[in-house]
């Protein structure tokens, strides 16, 4: 038996399946053998390039179809607003409270989360980690001090920084502030850069 780490044959018999086709419609319409087609779909043998670029035409797909990652339709994280889970962050330290929003099961290219400053803290210490952070100000009046920057951010602002950067967020509106934080890794970041060459 072929070993591979793409199931073609099984991706070409879910297509055939799909499309209400018989082997012996796809043998016809290809002109091979229905016996080869059922080989192929049992990934007893390895379709050459001009067999599977038949057997793609008659399915309707591109032949890169069959060498593309499989999508798994039930790989998503739904959170409610009632059902979002407190999560312990470097910022915890600082007084923020971190609400994790949804996220992708076993995927550490980003994070997200809804950020709530308490107004009234007055150790204003930088931290700083690695990667890179999105922010955008949901609720509420904040000063963010990126080394030795000040920026003022009211609702609606949004700003993106090297998380290498020492930076502190305050909440200066009376009442505590929320910001939307996505933090992506800057490994990660370096991997997905590269890949895309």
């Amino acid at each position: 038996m072929y070993d591979m780490n793409i199931n073609i044959g099984g991706r070409i018999k879910k297509l055939r399946n799909d499309r209400n086709l018989t082997l012996q419609d796809v043998a016809m319409f290809t002109g091979f053998s229905k016996a080869l087609i059922s080989q192929i779909e049992n990934n007893l043998v390895m379709p050459p390039i001009s067999t599977l670029a038949k057997i793609s035409k008659v399915l309707n797909v591109k032949m890169t179809y069959f060498f593309e990652e499989e999508i798994d339709y039930k790989d998503y994280y739904f959170v409610k607003k009632d059902e979002r889970q407190n999560v312990f962050k470097e910022g915890a330290k600082h007084g923020y409270l971190y609400e994790e929003l949804a996220h992708i099961k076993d995927n550490d290219i980003f994070e997200t989360f809804i950020v709530t400053i308490e107004p009234g803290n007055e150790k204003k210490k930088l931290f700083s980690h690695e990667g890179y952070e999105f922010m955008y100000l949901i609720e509420g009046k904040i000063i963010l001090y990126l080394n030795n920057e000040i920026i003022t951010m009211n609702e609606g602002d949004s700003i993106a920084f090297n998380s290498k950067i020492p930076h502190y967020a305050e909440s200066v509106s009376g009442d505590s502030s929320k910001i939307l934080s996505v933090r992506m890794k800057s490994q990660d970041i370096k991997e997905i850069i590269e890949q895309s060459k």
